[in-house]
């Protein structure tokens, strides 16, 4: 499965999720009560589309999950190969080294198994010694086992030469028959292009044994956590049946969100007080006035511990101490009491006085009679008739 394919599917997963989440939403309409129908159909759901698209794409993940690594890994991988010893092993060696990524291919020795043990040490030595003089490119024959050895040669040798040496001392020196033949090599190839090329080492009579290297490194470590398709399945049922209570309760989140929103933005009467603006200065520019020490602000909380209770700064101000509020005190009842001395003077207690207030009411009686006769009676004037 390629990438395309993959995001496809992945696509068609998220449009089933949605599917769930807007039949979830349809509760105002279907009613509160149908709970336990909006979850069934968020688990159904989540199970089919776990089953038909989230498994294959679990399946494929890990190739997936090598592309994106590759594209992002920097460095160089060795991957090791089994070459075919039915084909010219030089000429497949220099078709590997050609293919655009592969840096070098590195080669030690060709193995070969025999049918049998030797008869006697004497005929092994004897092959042995042989088979090293047969070609100077041979550097030494180790003993795997009783019947497998390996063949060592020089970094100038040619593999299909020493190939053709080792079948030459078998038809010319021992009666026991060759089983088979095998050589291995080590390509460093690039990280980030190491899928097409083992595809093309694939073509040219190799066999991939093992890949080591960063790209390698990282893609294991991502293969640790990836679900298989059994669990890609239940997680897929579970995420459904979140996403239908979600858009289930979606409608009761919002409305307790926006209540939360109404009460934090209310403002307290100091804050009103402080955002009031005169009519007309919106848009008046604030001219910068510099900050004086002394100046209090009557917003601020140290403004009700202040002793000065002023606005602004009053380099005038005395604060007030016992001894001022005594001569307040003092000055205060000197005032009564003259008040009260001046009010004594002004009494009399002598009955032969009399009060002046009937001869006030008879003058005034006498100049209302006095203006009543002075009063004459006009005649009204009447403006003429025009002919």
């Amino acid at each position: 499965m390629d990438v395309i394919t993959v995001i496809i599917m992945f696509v068609l997963f998220l449009l089933a999720m949605i599917f769930v989440f807007s039949s979830a939403l349809l509760t105002p309409y279907i009613g509160k009560k149908n709970l336990i129908t909006v979850v069934i159909l968020g688990l159904v759901v989540g199970i089919v589309a776990g089953a038909f698209l989230a498994a294959p794409i679990v399946e494929d993940l890990p190739d997936f999950t090598r592309t994106v690594v590759e594209e992002s890994v920097a460095g160089t991988d060795v991957v090791e190969l089994e070459l075919s010893t039915n084909g010219n092993l030089t000429e497949i060696i220099n078709n590997i080294s050609s293919i655009e990524g592969v840096e070098k291919v590195d080669y030690n020795g060709i193995t070969f198994k025999v049918d049998e043990p030797f008869v006697t040490d004497s005929d092994k030595e004897r092959f042995i010694s042989f088979l090293t003089g047969a070609n100077s490119n041979i550097t030494g024959i180790d003993e795997i086992s009783n019947d497998t050895y390996y063949v060592k040669m020089s970094e100038e040798a040619d593999p299909q030469g020493i190939l053709d040496s080792i079948y030459y001392s078998f038809g010319q020196q021992t009666y026991i028959h060759l089983k088979y033949t095998s050589m291995q090599a080590n390509a460093t190839v690039k990280a980030n292009n190491i899928t097409k090329i083992i595809d093309a080492i694939g073509k040219n009579d190799a066999v991939v044994l093992n890949i080591t290297g960063p790209t390698e490194d990282m893609i294991s470590q991502i293969n640790k956590y990836l679900p298989n398709q059994v669990n890609a399945v239940l997680i897929s049922g579970a995420l459904g049946v979140l996403v239908a209570l979600a858009g289930f309760f979606v409608d009761s989140l919002f409305t307790l969100v926006n209540n939360f929103r109404k009460k934090r933005n209310t403002s307290s009467d100091r804050e009103r007080i402080k955002r009031k603006v005169v009519p007309g200065t919106e848009n008046r520019k604030t001219r910068s006035r510099k900050v004086n020490k002394d100046s209090i602000d009557i917003f601020d909380e140290s403004f009700n511990e202040s002793p000065k209770q002023t606005i602004g700064s009053n380099k005038r101000f005395k604060q007030l101490t016992e001894d001022d509020l005594k001569e307040r005190k003092n000055k205060a009842s000197n005032d009564i009491f003259e008040k009260k001395e001046k009010s004594k003077k002004g009494l009399s207690f002598s009955r032969f006085k009399k009060s002046s207030k009937s001869d006030k009411e008879s003058a005034e009686s006498n100049t209302k009679k006095s203006s009543r006769k002075n009063r004459k009676r006009q005649a009204p004037r009447v403006r003429p008739k025009r002919k």
